[in-house]
């Protein structure tokens, strides 16, 4: 018995699966481009708006080593954090509580 297997191999249909793989990634790197593009145009176009009420009106203010986007808008409010900016507050926050602690420990044992 003869147990060969013939297997035909059309390198036109090699070449064919090639390109169309590469136009695949050419066609996401340029869509992704886009993307990054657009993404930079809106931040630029509305900077110091307030996503929550649309107005410019946004006010930076400074909480320790982090600064704070605050919209001074009558009626909202609302804060802004950057990433990272909320993690940066609980750790100075926890920093002034430890300060605060050491310093009622102090002056408690004073009047011991």
């Amino acid at each position: 018995m003869n147990n060969k297997v013939k297997v035909v191999l059309q390198t036109a249909d090699h070449e064919a699966l090639f390109f169309k793989e590469h136009e695949k990634r050419q066609i996401q790197a340029l869509r992704e481009k886009a993307a990054l593009e657009a993404d930079k145009k809106y931040r630029e176009e509305h900077k110091g708006h307030c996503f929550r009420c649309g107005t410019k009106s946004l006010a930076e203010i400074r909480h320790g080593d982090v600064i704070i986007d605050i919209c001074i808008n009558e009626g909202c409010g609302a804060i802004h954090l950057d990433k990272g900016e909320l993690e940066a507050c609980q750790k100075s926050l926890q920093k002034s509580n430890r300060l605060l602690t050491s310093i009622k420990e102090a002056v408690s044992s004073v009047f011991k």
